[in-house]
């Protein structure tokens, strides 16, 4: 690099944040837009030298260099090689990663790695709930809370998940660079009468799916009900941005906000297993909670990167029917799971019970 011309350039391409791109791709215009970096590349020349240089010396050596691990290995990602670096170092029963938004290389600087070595009073609520949980393996569930925080809820119910996919170059007009579009979602619901039913939609026609999702999930919604999401951000989020989109369809799609009730933070506040390993995510606590439904029993689809994945392949122009029937059924079985995940959390935090189950045909 230090051999390298004055006048040399580094350059960045990203793409251009307007409505008519895709448009712009059809044409065969760009795209993306040109930003000139060189001189931020450039003044950096020394330190990738010596970064170059201390490898190097690495390369060189016969015996493998000794190396620790710490908060070096997930800055700024995690490395893929801490399993094989971490093998010789001593290994907690109960790891402190168990404990949520744990400061965690401050206690193994002092030599702590295992969470039953660290002092209670060190620890806040959440944190000694966890601890306390882990060392006696027991069950924390206050289930006079969780009861309480569902009582405002009366049947009719919804229970309702979305799967989305994003594009760096986005493929359909009116969309966003890494704009969240939505392509599935499930919903189960109680009647007034607590009979449990479920509906579905999943496009993977490869058009923009967006709008035939705003309207179904319109119709599906009816006009009253709680619509219980886990981590309601995300599907709050998707509906106003649909909400924008189509201003015809906003007085319905955003009233489905209003009635939107998080489970996450009831879960978080109101029951741990051990067995979470101080996670809440549903597919830890579902487990917990019935063990008989497992995402990894799942075919071909167990978590929503997963489902990224399989959409792509599904609106490939290259995937057989028969391919395509198969990822179709795929993403409607894990996608079903998400929400009648949250059915049964319901059930056991509400303790009360369903008539059945029924699926209502995807369209």
């Amino acid at each position: 690099m230090a051999n390298m011309p004055k006048s040399s350039t580094a350059r960045l391409e990203h793409p251009k944040t307007c409505q008519a791109l895709f448009q712009l791709f059809l044409q065969g215009r760009a795209v993306t837009k040109e930003v000139d970096l060189g001189v931020e590349t450039f003044a950096r020349g020394e330190e990738v030298k010596s970064w170059i240089q201390a490898a190097q010396i690495v390369i060189q050596q016969q015996v493998e260099p000794i190396a620790t691990t710490g908060p070096h290995c997930d800055q700024p990602y995690s490395c893929g090689f801490y399993d094989y670096c971490s093998k010789d170092e001593p290994q907690a029963e109960m790891p402190i990663y168990w404990l949520p938004r744990l400061n965690r290389q401050a206690w193994i600087e002092q030599g702590i790695i295992d969470l039953k070595d660290i002092p209670v009073e060190e620890l806040n609520p959440v944190q000694q709930r966890v601890r306390d949980c882990t060392i006696r393996d027991k069950v924390f569930f206050d289930r006079k809370g969780a009861v309480e925080d569902l009582a405002h809820a009366p049947l009719p119910l919804y229970f309702l998940d979305f799967e989305t996919i994003q594009f760096a170059v986005p493929i359909w007009v009116g969309t966003r660079p890494y704009q969240q579009i939505p392509f599935q979602f499930s919903l189960h619901r109680f009647t007034p009468k607590g009979e449990l039913l479920q509906d579905e939609f999943l496009d993977i026609s490869g058009n923009d799916p967006s709008r035939p999702f705003a309207e179904y999930l319109v119709k599906c919604m009816r006009k009253r009900g709680a619509v219980f999401v886990y981590s309601a951000a995300f599907e709050k989020s998707r509906i106003s941005e649909l909400a924008e989109r189509f201003p015809d369809l906003a007085p319905s799609l955003l009233a489905i906000n209003e009635r939107v009730i998080d489970l996450l933070p009831i879960a978080r506040n109101r029951y741990y297993h051990p067995s979470q390993h101080g996670s809440w995510s549903i597919k830890k606590v579902l487990p917990a909670v019935a063990p008989e439904l497992r995402y990894d029993a799942l075919e071909g689809v167990q978590d929503g990167g997963m489902a990224m994945d399989a959409y792509l392949e599904a609106i490939d122009a290259d995937t057989s029917a028969e391919r395509k029937a198969q990822i179709q059924q795929q993403l409607l079985t894990y996608c079903r799971l998400d929400t009648y995940a949250m059915v049964r959390l319901w059930q056991a935090f509400s303790g009360q019970k369903t008539k059945g189950s029924k699926h209502a045909k995807t369209i």
